[in-house]
C-alpha cells in the first residue's frame, strides 16, 4: 500500500493511505485484453498495395485481372485476351458468386502469380469494394491492389460466355 505522512495540521491527522491493489488489477486486465486483441487484428487483415502494375522483375509481364466496380455490375479485364467483359447485376445486388467463379477459373488456368487490381466508381458504397476483396481473400489471392479508376467503365460481353 502507498501512504503519505504529512506533519502538522493541528488536532486532525493528515495521514492517508492509497490502496494500489485495484489499480494494479485494472492494469493487468488491460494488458491481457490488449495482448489478446492484437492477435485478432493480425488475423483479420488483408494486405493490399496501391501499385497496379504487378511489379514484374523479369522480362515477362505478370498476369493481372483488373476488376472495376461500376453501377451496372463488375467489369473485368482478364489476362489472356486483354479485353473487358462484364458481370451484370442481379436486380439490386451484385453477382458476387459469378465473380468468384470467373476469378477462380482464371486462378486455376494462370501459371505463376496472379495479380488483382480493384477500382471502383466513387458514387458506390464501400461494402462493394470489401465484397470483392473478400472474394480474393477466400480464393487465397495475396497480390491485391487498390487503385483509382483510370477510365469510366465501357461495358463488354458477359464474362465466361454467359
Amino acid at each position: 500500500m502507498g501512504g503519505v505522512n504529512m506533519e502538522g495540521g493541528g488536532k486532525h491527522s493528515l495521514d492517508f493511505e492509497l490502496n494500489l491493489v485495484p489499480f494494479i488489477d485494472l492494469l493487468s486486465c488491460l494488458v491481457s485484453f490488449l495482448l489478446i486483441t492484437a492477435v485478432w487484428t493480425q488475423m483479420g487483415q488483408l494486405e493490399t498495395s496501391q501499385k497496379l502494375d504487378g511489379g514484374g522483375a523479369g522480362g515477362e509481364k505478370p498476369k493481372k485481372i483488373n476488376i472495376t466496380i461500376a453501377p451496372n455490375g463488375y467489369e473485368l479485364m482478364l489476362p489472356d485476351d486483354q479485353k473487358t467483359c462484364t458481370i451484370a447485376r442481379k436486380g439490386n445486388d451484385y453477382d458476387v458468386d459469378r465473380l468468384r467463379k470467373v476469378v477462380e477459373s482464371q486462378k486455376n488456368t494462370v501459371t505463376g502469380q496472379l495479380f488483382i487490381g480493384i477500382a471502383a466508381v466513387d458514387e458506390l458504397r464501400f461494402e462493394l469494394l470489401v465484397q470483392v476483396m473478400d472474394v480474393c481473400s477466400s480464393l487465397g489471392l495475396k497480390n491485391v491492389s487498390l487503385g483509382q479508376l483510370v477510365a469510366p467503365p465501357q461495358g463488354g460481353p458477359p464474362c465466361g460466355g454467359g
